[in-house]
């Protein structure tokens, strides 16, 4: 084991705002890249072991300390209505995941409703971003998910996300990924 302990590491994962890379945590650490992977691979251990309340998520953003998933039931208490989003904002966001790259107007054609104040919320939430501009006239603005909407998913990709799916029959997913 290498000079890194639990309980730095757990602090440095907590205080992040955000998942840091190995790489990231190997220069915090100022230790080479596999000690770091060795350290964060024995700590999940640990946790799990101990059946601790928290747990590290690995995504495609980087490692975080998350709640265990046993423990939803009372974290979920403390979360407040506002913080869900709609039902609205939740159709938007699928439409935006699995048809991205995607203009406001192309969403508004599949979903037949103006989603202006959605996509506003969407972006204030971190879960969509603008990844550009359309060459077509009036240049609207190309909109896709964010690395914040994969570790809200749990996901590492979107592929990752599509794979885990559960489709029925009356819904079919063409090759490029869209409903």
């Amino acid at each position: 084991m290498s000079g890194v302990e639990f309980h730095q590491l757990e602090a440095v994962l907590f205080a992040a705002a955000s998942p840091l890379s190995m790489d990231t945590l190997s220069d915090i650490f100022e230790v080479y890249i596999p000690e770091i992977e060795d350290v964060v691979a024995a700590y999940e251990e640990l946790l799990i072991q101990e059946r601790r309340g928290i747990r590290i998520r690995r995504s495609a953003a980087g490692i975080e300390l998350v709640s265990a998933q046993e423990c939803s039931e009372f974290v979920g208490k403390i979360r407040h209505r506002d913080e869900k989003l709609s039902g609205a904002a939740m159709e938007t966001l699928a439409v935006v995941a699995f048809k991205q790259p995607i203009t406001k107007g192309e969403i508004e054609e599949f979903r037949g409703v103006n989603c202006e104040k959605v996509l506003k919320q969407l972006l204030a939430r971190d879960m969509i971003i603008e990844l550009g501009r359309k060459e077509t006239i009036g240049r609207p603005v190309i909109y896709g998910t964010s690395e914040n909407f994969l570790r809200t998913v749990g996901a590492n990709s979107l592929e990752e996300l599509q794979q885990s799916m559960v489709f029925t029959d009356d819904i079919e997913i063409d090759k490029e990924g869209g409903v």
